[in-house]
């Protein structure tokens, strides 16, 4: 079997929040019929945006005419030459292990040597506040997500800390322990002085761990937070190269990794086995995928043997939009990993073609 064409397809998501957010589906298609699935997820982070036309050129000049049973140097050469693009070689990646499981007549878990879990835990995002009128929508979808049976969340807090704190107040006077929190997430904006004045007030909320606490290129700063927190601390991870540095050091508790900080399966499974080599506990992170972003990853999941932390794919119960028949499933709080063929998830075409928006029409988000 050959793959033959490259198919990317533009998509403009809703989620609940009222934001839209880009992505680009993948399809490689083979001399026998068969496609394989893959996604770009939510371009809307990265400040710049691809020409398709020329991306679908380039990647015909990797993909067309190889078999994909021989991914090992297939995604070698992906790395080498979309090094640093990261989200680019995810969705390929994850349409080149869909191929091979639909090849196979197994999931992608079972073609990379099978897993240790069937479902992993999961925590449902609130997004940062910087005005106090952001806190009772909110608290509404705590209520939602808790009826649901949706206990775990994340706070991305520092953006007002008045808010963050009338929040987590709100929620720990009406659940108590019933609401769980996974993480105090400051997505490295703050100096180390300024989100250690954070976390003095937001820690006694007792979260299970704390996120990027500075600018991950400021150590000095990562060692004076972590000296000063009863707390693990977790790290974004999107290199071999940081995994190696970072695991060196002990600068972090967590390696956080997703596919589309790591650049999918393959680089990802590398510095998970730096992190357990070190005895450094992983989580699996995200960018907010849809379905079959957010199957790829309930896979990778299921691979590390070092899941320690529950993890944040939640993008399923996030978009009110998706490109799939089926969507990815959870139950109590836990993601269900697909076990279907490949990546699982089957594509919805008139669905795609309904979300279709050219990148050029998306304003890249300020971050």
């Amino acid at each position: 079997m050959k793959i033959t064409t490259v198919q990317l397809t533009p998509v403009l998501t809703r989620r609940e929040t009222g934001n839209t957010n880009p992505h680009v589906i993948v399809q490689l298609h083979t001399d026998e019929g068969l496609v394989g699935l893959g996604e770009m997820s939510d371009l809307a982070h990265d400040k710049f945006k691809f020409d398709l036309r020329d991306l679908k050129e380039s990647l015909e000049e990797v993909l067309v005419g190889q078999d994909p049973l021989h991914w090992r140097p297939l995604c070698h050469m992906l790395q080498g030459r979309y090094s640093g693009y990261n989200r680019l070689r995810e969705g390929v990646e994850i349409a080149i292990f869909d191929l091979v499981g639909k090849i196979k007549g197994q999931s992608i878990v079972e073609v990379l040597g099978g897993g240790y879990r069937d479902k992993v835990k999961v925590c449902y995002p609130i997004f940062r506040m910087f005005d106090m009128a952001e806190v009772e929508p909110n608290l509404a979808r705590v209520d939602q997500r808790m009826a649901e049976g949706q206990d775990l969340f994340r706070l991305y807090c520092g953006g007002n800390v008045d808010a963050d704190e009338a929040f987590l107040s709100t929620v720990r006077e009406k659940y108590g322990s019933s609401f769980g929190l996974k993480s105090l997430d400051l997505s490295g904006r703050l100096p180390w002085k300024k989100a250690m004045a954070v976390l003095d007030r937001l820690l006694p909320y007792d979260p299970i761990l704390v996120e990027s606490v500075c600018d991950r290129r400021d150590l000095e700063g990562q060692y004076e937070v972590r000296s000063r927190i009863d707390k693990p601390i977790s790290e974004h991870i999107r290199s071999v190269q940081q995994a190696y540095e970072f695991a060196k050091n002990r600068w972090v508790d967590i390696f956080n990794l997703s596919l589309s900080g790591t650049g999918g399966f393959t680089e990802g499974l590398h510095m998970a086995e730096i992190a357990q080599a070190a005895g450094i506990s992983c989580l699996v992170g995200t960018t907010q995928e849809l379905s079959i972003g957010v199957a790829a990853q309930a896979m990778f999941g299921a691979l590390l043997q070092n899941l320690d932390y529950p993890s944040d794919m939640t993008g399923g119960l996030l978009y009110i939009d998706d490109v799939v028949k089926e969507r990815v499933r959870y139950e109590n709080g836990y993601l269900l990993v697909p076990d279907g063929p490949g990546v699982g998830m089957e594509l919805d075409e008139d669905k795609l073609r309904e979300l279709e928006r050219p990148l050029s029409s998306i304003p890249v988000r300020a971050w």
